[in-house]
């Protein structure tokens, strides 16, 4: 049985690297244990930096040409980003989130981690070059930051869903709660208590009946639409409080929402939970 024999000295091996960092013996002590199972120290397990390091000097020629190539490639685009024609600056942006997008899906059954945070990365990389050529062309003033939050956002939820990846999905929900937020404002500027009522709460029962229909074949995004659904529930108050809107009874309409949402989950906790589980 050598291979498990192999196996169970890698086991241990780890085992005392484990004690290392953890001071649970002194570093003599750890070398001494190690000297037992290793040829030599120098294979014993290594950190995350350690291990990359490691990795770095196995890569091979054309390994370390290629990364030259590319960071040099980078440098380029980013030094010279302004200088770019518009079209292709938004090509750029497009290309970019694409590649970390795709990138993260591909590492997403592997490595989990490292594909949500290449995910991530692409949908800040989104809307960071969005905000660059908004600057680079004076397009801040107008309406381009909402035109750039609207297609982020409609990136976020379609990302999210496709991905499955909930808290993306969910951050696209929020962009779009903030730019109905906003249209309200410019378009009605000055509402009574009951339009602000019926801005908001026929969104929030939208949202938990979607959260009911959309729960059988994407259970996570059932749970982004209920928080979706609690979020517009209060958005109400949370937009009278922006726009000082019956600011007096802002405190007691929390406490009765609070109140009816308790109330409500609880007497209906068996299906709703059902939703988001």
């Amino acid at each position: 049985m050598p291979a498990l024999d192999e196996d169970r000295k890698k086991w241990v091996v780890r085992e005392i690297e484990t004690w290392r960092r953890g001071k649970l013996l002194p570093e003599q002590y750890c070398d001494f244990l190690q000297n037992l199972y290793l040829d030599d120290l120098t294979d014993r397990p290594k950190g995350a930096f350690g291990e990359a390091v490691r990795r770095v000097g196995q890569a091979s020629g054309k390994q370390w040409l290629l990364v030259i190539v590319i960071f040099s490639l980078i440098c380029l685009v980013v030094l010279h980003f302004s200088a770019f024609p518009a079209a292709l600056q938004i090509a750029i942006a497009g290309l970019g989130t694409a590649g970390f997008v795709g990138l993260g899906a591909w590492w997403r059954e592997r490595l989990p981690a490292r594909g949500l945070l290449l995910i991530g990365a692409g949908m800040l990389y989104l809307f960071g070059t969005g905000m660059a050529v908004l600057s680079i062309h004076g397009w801040t003033s107008g309406t381009g930051p909402i035109v750039l939050l609207a297609l982020s956002s409609i990136v976020w939820i379609g990302c999210g869903i496709a991905l499955r990846f909930a808290v993306l999905h969910g951050l696209g929900w929020l962009g779009m709660i903030g730019l109905y937020g906003w249209m309200l404002s410019r378009q009605v500027p000055d509402p009574s208590w009951l339009e602000v009522q019926v801005f908001w709460l026929p969104a929030a029962l939208l949202f938990v009946w979607l959260s009911w229909f959309t729960h059988v074949k994407l259970r996570a995004a059932g749970a982004v639409m209920f928080a979706t659904a609690l979020i517009l529930w209060f958005m109400p108050e949370v937009y009278s409080a922006l726009l000082n809107i019956d600011r007096a009874w802002i405190q007691l309409e929390f406490l009765v929402k609070i109140a009816i949402a308790g109330i409500g989950m609880f007497r209906l906790r068996k299906q709703w939970m059902e939703w988001v589980a």
